[in-house]
């Protein structure tokens, strides 16, 4: 049984999207808190997990992030404080993300979905109707991860790491490593360890499952080298409980800017776009994916007119969250702001393949490569299998 701390830490998204994901651990003070279960197979838990209906529920999960990423675009997606999670038992879901300076709101019920963000007073509105019901619930994750939910998904513990759970189970080494008590609730600690043949940065994920619910209750990610999760995410409250109707409805404030898309027209726009360069999956869609599993490696863009944006500066050479803590080539301003392009030719290392050229920035669980052209390969993975990718681009 390995040591366990009270400690959740957790989530991430934006440029750490490619890295194999988010992690959660919120474990008990020792061997005494552990609940007595019946045991139960690794197998048998991983299909009992995604195979089951999460039940009506409101939970808090709080969350860490020791990746140590740079202030550039997408970073931003992992800087959030704590999260509140409702669901309905069947398609509806409300997750409100707390920020340091604002909150995003995201609400899903049978008919749209909703985007909102406080501190922009900006709203996204996903509609469908009864005719393209099939193709919406078919699109509209997809197109929920552009306008925002991305972040909602990462941010709920129990979407988050059934998701994992799914794309890494056929890579992965997976037992039952005993049990926690998390959230008050007594849960099965899964772990999985990629195969051998898997080329990551990642030593292994583990996930707590609640014993009666099978709802995943935290996970985290450890990195090897490292003896404390480097991202994770995990309830501190859950309880199971019918919840208000009114919870999974959404009007935006007056004077809000709201975009509305339907989810036919989305629908209809991908299969008119569908193989044009720079769009992969439609219109908007440029992410993909390079490999399977562990060494999964996204290839996306940047808008050439983020590189010449103003960012943060990244801190002072050898700010703890590059791989090893050691800081990256050349370090990074104290503060102040610079242009997107000048702020990674600072704190990341040049490389350069058939793809071209551009800078790598590592961080504490892989990096990621931005060309000098605006794409962007990241993944828990050595430099090499980012350059690989994009070369395969």
């Amino acid at each position: 049984m390995r040591p366990r701390t009270k400690a959740l830490v957790a989530a991430g998204s934006g440029i750490a999207v490619g890295l194999g994901g988010l992690a959660l651990t919120a474990l008990p003070a020792g061997a005494d808190d552990d609940p007595v279960l019946p045991a139960i197979d690794a197998e048998q838990l991983v299909t009992s997990a995604l195979e089951a209906t999460p039940p009506a529920f409101d939970g808090v999960a709080e969350v860490s992030n020791e990746l140590g990423l740079p202030a550039v675009p997408g970073a931003d997606a992992l800087d959030f404080e704590s999260v509140r999670v409702f669901h309905d038992g069947a398609e509806s879901a409300r997750v409100q993300v707390e920020r340091p300076t604002s909150e995003l709101t995201f609400v899903k019920n049978t008919d749209e979905a909703w985007a909102y963000d406080s501190q922009e007073n900006s709203a996204r509105q996903l509609t469908w109707d009864d005719a393209d019901l099939a193709a919406a619930r078919e699109r509209a994750g997809q197109h929920a991860a552009k306008q925002g939910h991305a972040e909602a998904r990462m941010a709920d513990p129990a979407q988050a790491a059934t998701e994992i759970i799914e794309q890494l189970r056929p890579t992965s080494d997976i037992v039952v490593d005993g049990t926690a008590r998390v959230a008050d609730r007594a849960a099965y600690e899964l772990v999985l360890t990629p195969k051998p043949t898997e080329k990551t940065l990642l030593r292994e994920i583990t996930v707590a499952i609640d014993e009666q619910t099978r709802v995943p209750l935290r996970f985290d990610v450890y990195a090897n080298g490292r003896s404390e999760p480097v991202l994770s995410l995990g309830f501190v409250e859950f309880e199971v409980g019918a919840q208000d109707a009114g919870l999974f409805e959404f009007t935006p404030p007056a004077g809000a800017d709201v975009e509305t898309t339907d989810a036919g027209d989305v629908a209809q726009a991908r299969g008119e776009h569908a193989g044009e360069a720079g769009e992969p999956g439609g219109p908007g869609e440029s992410l993909t994916t390079v490999g399977d599993g562990w060494d999964a490696v996204l290839v996306g863009t940047v808008p050439a007119e983020a590189l010449g944006q103003d960012v943060a500066g990244a801190g002072p050479a050898g700010s703890e969250g590059f791989l090893g803590g050691a800081g990256s080539a050349g370090g990074g301003s104290a503060g102040g702001e610079q242009d997107l392009a000048g702020l990674l030719a600072q704190i990341g290392q040049p490389v350069s393949g058939e793809f071209g050229s551009g800078s790598y920035v590592r961080i504490a669980v892989g990096g990621a490569i931005v060309t000098d052209d605006g794409r962007v390969a990241a993944g828990a993975v050595p430099q090499q299998v980012l350059v690989d990718a994009l070369d395969q681009q």
